[in-house]
């Protein structure tokens, strides 16, 4: 038997012009036929035909795919939140537990660029066993970094813990150990962080390289010897183009890059995920989400700058992915994985259309570029039908009530809310108070 998606408006995600779906036949989870044609079209169905879903008015579309998710956060307020205070195994299962959040959202894949103990691989493999509903994952294991990388942002005194997302190489040596350890333990993808983040070690804007060219290299072919990718973390401009250099698969943030560095990206062929999500959800709604207003100034004035080169970036031809840096309380899972693209669309001067391709087969490069994100012969068929037209208006993909059915390899998707989890005591990061409380504030000035 063959089961069919009939009728609505087909955007395949390969960039073509949105066509009149006559049907979409799936055979063992992936896609054997898709035809169009009018609504008048007389041609009759494949016989034995199961109709999974009649689409009419409606536009069926690729599911989502998010190149940069990480699920083992746990929707983190803060740091020590995320590296802290929960153990390895209740990591996994709340990790679990945020993955059918993701995949009820219409995000059928994901890439996990690094996290906390070997979680994203544990979710990775329950869900392949089908013990859980969840998206497809592409997995990575802790980031390298360097004492001045992203992931060692704690003071020297307290180091790199275990439980957190940084494995500390800071030497040839601790870096293959890494690479091998994680390639043992069965990550897909390495992930390095090769720069650090602008309030740490460049207070003015920018970032510093959190290793040198020569030891890039050594990290990504010792990686690709082992047969895994490998992505970069890399917000400084010098960070990047060390990493084209090295030869890493494909790039996170890009925004402080000189129009020369973009040049030599484009020419270089590498993806690049910008991950604006995270950014602008703060630069617009953090102050409902209790953050400070100096964090808010800031990521404001780092905007303007990755605005203008990454816009840019796009018209010299970089080719752009969709992440959202979700997994942070800025980012919940199942709630801004489409908004990457309207951010393309508003932010980087692209049309729906293009914005959808980023976030569909672009964005699937980070995970199974042959596989999925595109309904085209030979693919998964992993479906998002949205009641809507997201060419008219590219928000309606974040609104839940707008989704009609998600299928993953053909079979469907329940898309039952379910109550938000408890947040437990020692999931919050020990503060105590925002501000601190003088003696003026209570009584006032005397």
């Amino acid at each position: 038997m063959t089961d069919i998606i009939v009728n609505g408006t087909l955007i395949d995600g390969t960039g073509a012009p949105p066509a009149q779906l006559r049907w979409l036949a799936i055979v063992d989870g992936r896609i054997a036929e898709v035809v169009c044609g009018p609504a008048n079209d007389s041609r009759p169905l494949p016989p034995n035909a199961n109709i999974l879903f009649d689409a009419r008015d409606r536009t069926v579309m690729p599911g989502i795919v998010d190149s940069h998710c990480h699920i083992s956060y746990g929707v983190a307020r803060g740091m020590e939140e995320q590296d802290l205070y929960a153990s390895a195994e209740y990591r996994a299962i709340r990790g679990m537990w945020h993955a059918g959040e993701v995949l009820r959202s219409g995000v059928t894949s994901i890439c996990d660029p690094g996290g906390s103990w070997n979680v994203a691989i544990a979710v990775r493999d329950a869900i392949k066993a089908g013990m859980f509903e969840g998206p497809r994952i592409a997995a990575a294991a802790r980031y390298l970094t360097s004492h001045t990388g992203l992931a060692d942002y704690y003071p020297t005194w307290i180091g790199a813990p275990r439980s957190g997302v940084g494995a500390l190489t800071n030497d040839v040596q601790s870096m293959l150990t890494e690479v091998r350890a994680q390639a043992k333990n069965g990550v897909d993808l390495v992930k390095i962080a090769a720069s650090g983040e602008s309030s740490i070690l460049s207070p003015g804007g920018g970032s510093v390289p959190a290793f040198r060219c020569d030891e890039l290299r050594i990290i990504v072919d010792e990686a690709h010897r082992l047969g895994k990718r490998v992505t970069a973390h890399a917000r400084s401009g010098q960070a990047i183009v060390d990493c084209i250099d090295a030869g890493v698969d494909w790039l996170q943030h890009g925004d402080f890059m000189t129009r020369e560095q973009v040049g030599k990206l484009a020419d270089s062929g590498i993806p690049l995920c910008p991950a604006l999500t995270l950014n602008v959800n703060i630069a617009q709604w953090g102050h409902l989400a209790g953050c400070s207003q100096a964090r808010i100034d800031r990521i404001k004035r780092d905007l303007d700058n990755s605005t203008e080169i990454l816009s840019y970036a796009h018209r010299q031809g970089v080719r752009m992915m969709c992440g959202t840096d979700s997994g942070f309380a800025v980012t919940p899972y199942g709630e801004w994985h489409a908004r990457e693209m309207e951010l393309f669309v508003s932010h980087l001067g692209m049309s729906p259309l293009q914005a959808i391709s980023c976030g569909t087969k672009e964005a699937a490069f980070a995970v199974d570029p042959e596989g999925v994100g595109s309904l085209e012969k030979g693919r998964w068929a992993d479906v998002l039908i949205i009641n809507g037209d997201p060419l008219q208006d590219i928000r309606i993909l974040q609104d839940k009530a707008r989704i009609d059915a998600v299928f993953k390899g053909g079979a469907p998707i329940g898309l039952d809310r379910r109550a938000n989890a408890i947040r437990w005591p020692w999931e919050k990061s020990l503060e105590i108070s925002h501000g601190e409380l003088r003696y003026e504030m209570v009584y006032g000035a005397r």
